[in-house]
């Protein structure tokens, strides 16, 4: 069997909520907007229940810390989409393109690549992402065809489909962090393809992919205001002609800044302080918001409160992200005291 490969499958990009509203405000890509996606093990994963209260367990799926998928959007420049407005990038796949209004949000088609076919596919009419304002049951259908080139060869796109519908709202429980006020975008796109190669051999088939982004109203960065904390994209490719190839895929992804979601309720804590990974062995990152670039202390001690560790870092004003080397710390629970200016908290630490 000849191997297929497909690139570029997010075809959608990810839908946000805030007070799990949708709207093109706080949705809407627009350019400059950038975040980061680690590549989740997917094996055994699922998306899970949909409902009012559902919760979504994905405790057990380990972060692929050495890939990392940037998402970016910019202003489009690219001649063969007139419609679109905006192009989101995902890594080093080609661009898919963009338009919205008060009232939705429109794709306009984007890359695929499919065993030999290299092709830009654009829609005659939009796919309908979103339609605002979207809240959890909400959803919206539409239909669309387009063409396909490949080179110098051409052929069409029919009976395209696409579906979105807030599904789901509760609580998802990711690796070291649970998030409540989560809603969840069910996203399904497919349609035929029929493009000709070569005088010879005309490609045959069709696409379809289900994704399940999920969104978070409690952000504090720009990363996490509009893009999901976590995604799972179920796809299947079939080529019918010239032979018969059925391959299917789930790429799973979590945002990179997951860890720093959240609201500090005491105002003697240190602001959105957040230890990571736990357990850790060689090092551990520690992430906090320093609102006037106060002094910084770290210190690490062990279950007889003797210290271990002392670090003083630079007094930078925002959000701080510091590793720490622990490489010469023995096993053991630890505990890692942060001193900002008059601000302190205590995290627990497992040292593997």
């Amino acid at each position: 069997m000849k191997k297929l490969y497909f690139i570029a499958l997010s075809f959608f990009a990810g839908l946000t909520i805030n007070a799990q509203v949708l709207t093109q405000s706080n949705h809407a890509p627009v350019a400059g907007d950038t975040y980061v996606m680690y590549q989740i093990d997917s094996t055994g994963v699922t998306p899970g229940a949909s409902g009012s209260s559902a919760v979504w367990n994905f405790t057990a799926t380990p972060t692929r810390t050495t890939i990392m998928v940037t998402n970016s959007v910019s202003a489009s420049t690219n001649t063969m989409y007139p419609a679109g407005s905006v192009a989101r990038a995902t890594g080093t796949a080609a661009a898919n393109y963009y338009t919205s209004t008060t009232n939705q949000l429109n794709f306009w088609g984007g890359h695929i690549k499919v065993s030999v076919v290299n092709a830009d596919y654009v829609f005659s009419t939009p796919a309908i992402q979103a339609s605002y304002p979207m809240v959890y049951t909400t959803s919206v259908s539409s239909t669309f065809t387009g063409a396909i080139t490949s080179g110098t060869s051409s052929g069409s796109l029919s009976n395209g489909t696409s579906t979105v519908n807030a599904d789901g709202q509760g609580t998802l429980n990711l690796p070291g962090r649970s998030l409540t006020s989560v809603i969840r975008i069910n996203t399904y796109t497919g349609f035929d393809f029929s493009i000709m190669l070569n005088p010879f051999v005309t490609a045959v088939g069709n696409v379809k992919q289900q994704t399940w982004d999920y969104y978070t109203s409690l952000t504090t960065l720009p990363s996490t205001k509009v893009n999901p904390m976590y995604t799972i994209q179920a796809s299947t490719i079939t080529v019918t002609s010239p032979t018969n190839i059925v391959q299917t895929a789930t790429l799973v992804m979590l945002n990179k800044d997951y860890q720093y979601v959240g609201i500090t309720e005491n105002s003697k804590e240190v602001s959105e302080l957040n230890l990571f990974p736990n357990p850790a062995s060689n090092n551990f990152n520690l992430v906090f918001v320093n609102e006037n670039a106060d002094q910084v202390s770290v210190e690490i001690t062990n279950a007889l409160g003797q210290s271990v560790k002392k670090v003083s870092l630079e007094n930078t004003k925002g959000l701080v992200h510091h590793t720490i080397d622990i490489t010469n710390i023995q096993a053991g629970v630890y505990f890692v005291k942060t001193n900002v200016g008059n601000r302190s908290s205590v995290k627990k630490l497992t040292i593997q």
